[in-house]
């Protein structure tokens, strides 16, 4: 009976073994899978540490490398302006920081505009903000300092106005000194009359956010020449003639072959020219020919040194001189001052 019951055992056993052995194949495979798969994810995977300045921390245990769904993943999200820096270190970590961004203030055109940006210069929230400098613009702080939570920045407008205006120009007054005025040294004589000149200024402002902040000249141009004003007035010992002596100066010669001493008196002639046919001028004088020839150089003065002619050149004669009523007589640019003295006692020095 025993046996019987052995027997019948073995063969269900036998039975069963053969029927659960496509299961058992089937959950093995399986099993293979899922551990081979587990195996693949788990070398994908990264650990990624999650942080902001804030001080927020998150670790993300992901195979995804893609900044943005790490973020997601974690929960730390970045915003406007901030910046992200995802750092894949050797095997599998990285990290993923996120700085955040501070507000700067921005004053510009009567407005104020808020940017907000991580780090950056002066220069960098003026583009962040769409503000543009012009040539002559400047900010407050300058465009390469570095700015802060809580900065603020100043953008100064600037703008050149050119205004031109006319000017007068004062006339100078020129003193032709003479000893001519000897007998009255507190005459003067006008030679000619000053007139102003006119010049344009070019006045450039500098306006800075609409208000005049200074102005400079830039430019002078003169439009009409000033006339000087010409006096001629008493001077001791000044010539009347410009002509000059051998040194180049109107001193009193160093050096002469004689000395003649007469009367001298003046006269003045529209002619022109004198009897040598040379021309006439202060520093030309009519003698008598055969005393003191045409061309002669003189240097001729009172014999009481209070009146000087200074140097002339024998270029004319005349009725006088040739009777010998009269050394020399001394030729002036105007009638009246050819009358002015009369009669002079002189001395001639006949200097070549």
């Amino acid at each position: 009976m025993f046996r019987i019951a052995s027997v019948k055992f073995k063969k269900a056993l036998s039975s069963g073994t053969r029927a659960a052995a496509p299961r058992v194949l089937a959950f093995c495979v399986m099993a293979v899978s899922l551990v081979f798969t587990l195996a693949v994810t788990a070398a994908n995977l990264r650990l990624t540490y999650v942080t902001d300045s804030y001080g927020a921390r998150q670790l993300v245990v992901s195979a995804d490398s893609d900044p943005a769904r790490v973020m997601s993943l974690s929960g730390i999200e970045a915003e406007e302006g901030d910046h992200v820096y995802y750092t894949a270190f050797s095997g599998s970590l990285a990290s993923l920081n996120i700085e955040r961004a501070f507000t700067v203030t921005i004053q510009a055109d009567g407005q104020e505009y808020p940017v907000k940006l991580a780090f950056g210069t002066v220069a960098d929230a003026l583009e962040r903000a769409g503000i543009t400098l012009d040539a002559d613009d400047y900010t407050e702080p300058a465009l390469d300092q570095l700015v802060t939570a809580g900065s603020n920045i100043v953008v100064h407008r600037v703008d050149y106005q050119d205004k031109v205006e006319t000017q007068a120009i004062p006339y100078d007054t020129q003193y032709v000194y003479t000893s001519l005025y000897f007998r009255n040294t507190g005459r003067a004589t006008t030679l000619q009359h000053g007139a102003e000149g006119q010049q344009a200024v070019t006045t450039r402002e500098r306006w800075v956010d609409g208000e005049l902040e200074n102005s400079t000249v830039v430019d002078v141009t003169t439009t009409v020449e000033p006339t000087d004003h010409v006096v001629k007035t008493y001077g001791v010992g000044a010539p009347v003639s410009p002509l000059t002596g051998a040194d180049g100066t109107t001193n009193a010669p160093a050096s002469y072959s004689k000395v003649l001493t007469g009367k001298a008196t003046g006269y003045y002639s529209k002619t022109g020219k004198g009897s040598s046919g040379l021309g006439l001028g202060y520093g030309t004088v009519a003698v008598d020919p055969d005393v003191i020839p045409y061309g002669t150089l003189l240097y001729i003065t009172s014999t009481d040194g209070r009146f000087v002619y200074g140097y002339a050149i024998a270029t004319d004669t005349g009725i006088a001189v040739q009777k010998g009523e009269i050394l020399v007589d001394l030729f002036y640019e105007t009638y009246a001052e050819s009358v002015i003295n009369g009669a002079i006692q002189v001395n001639v020095y006949v200097v070549s």
